[in-house]
């Protein structure tokens, strides 16, 4: 596909480092407030984009939550159709769920979402901020139609992302899926990116927060769980051992999750491995969980689990209707 002839680009702002310009007074940091404090950063960035400015939030990643994706994600519905892509500037702390959060909000793309940031501001010298913010324009402008992260010069899936590194090069890493490409001499985009055609939004971008994350570790008090069950959750992801083993002898985690089960509550068993794949199957200790009700998250990221955990409780309480949900790649999450 012929690149677009200085294509429209939104570039939305929701806080983080890369959105923090200094004070000509007093010469701290405080967010930009209009394109031209951006657009001077970049030099020559007009030459390639046509790049339109609009605040969105603006917090520390620390303090977003799904109210917050919701906003971002109604900020792209709205203009939607005035531009040939987007670019969300963010923290990194908690990119990786937004990312995951939007392409759950925003299916059937037709045209690139692409989030970035940086660890250093964009007015200091030798910010990592001024060239993610031009290569994640230039990537709004590519033949890529789905939610990406772009850092550095990789293009990733965003809800295949982790935070991996706090350094310029390998701040997001892509664990159980390749990059959808890399900017360059020539830019290489790989062959398994969604790419631009027409197709009709699916916009929901809707998410119920009352979920509980659990970590298991040796030794860990079904108790804990029995609490988290009665506090009234909506959804539970429990982090399991190895492919998503569970404790079923000794403090054994079984009946808390058939009692969730019965009283509709999803339960989700993730993984603790970097690079790990949720299969209930491979061991006793795993099976007794999926007999129990459990739910696996295959090879999804915790970001992505949550994300889209949220999303599905948002759509229905019924626990059969969000295992359906849960199992079924929507957005490129995980591998059917």
């Amino acid at each position: 596909m012929a690149p677009m002839a200085r294509p429209k680009i939104c570039l939305l702002f929701a806080g983080g480092t890369i959105g923090m310009v200094k004070n000509p007074r007093t010469g701290a940091l405080q967010p930009a407030t209009e394109a031209a404090e951006i657009i001077r950063d970049i030099p020559g960035i007009q030459k390639y984009v046509q790049l339109d400015f609009k605040m969105v939030v603006n917090m520390d990643s620390s303090n977003m939550n799904p109210g917050h994706w919701t906003q971002i994600a109604k900020s792209i519905n709205k203009y939607y159709d005035k531009y040939d892509g987007f670019v969300v500037a963010q923290g990194t702390d908690t990119m990786a769920y937004t990312g995951s959060a939007l392409s759950f909000a925003l299916q059937n793309l037709s045209k690139p979402v692409i989030f970035t940031g940086s660890l250093i501001p964009l007015t200091e010298i030798g910010s990592d901020g001024r060239n993610n913010l031009i290569y994640a324009c230039l990537t709004a402008a590519l033949d890529i139609a789905e939610v990406c992260i772009v850092f550095a010069n990789k293009i990733i899936r965003a809800n295949r992302a982790k935070k991996h590194h706090e350094s310029f090069v390998a701040v997001f890493h892509s664990p159980n899926f390749p990059f959808l490409g890399e900017l360059g001499r020539p830019t290489k985009l790989n062959e398994w990116r969604k790419r631009r055609r027409k197709r009709t939004l699916k916009f929901n971008a809707n998410f119920d927060p009352k979920i509980s994350v659990l970590k298991l570790f040796p030794g860990f008090d079904p108790i804990i769980l029995e609490k988290v069950i009665e506090r009234g959750v909506h959804g539970i992801i429990i982090e399991g051992f190895g492919p998503g083993n569970v404790p079923f002898l000794e403090n054994s985690i079984i009946p808390q999750i058939e009692k969730a089960t019965k009283m509709e509550i999803p339960v989700i068993i993730a993984n603790q491995m970097e690079q790990g794949i949720t299969n209930l199957k491979a061991y006793e200790a795993g099976l007794s969980a999926a007999e129990a009700g459990a739910i696996s998250s295959k090879d999804m990221t915790t970001e992505a689990t949550v994300a889209k955990l949220m999303w599905a409780l948002a759509k229905s309480k019924n626990r059969s209707e969000v295992k359906h949900i849960m199992e079924k790649n929507l957005a490129g999450e995980l591998e059917d």
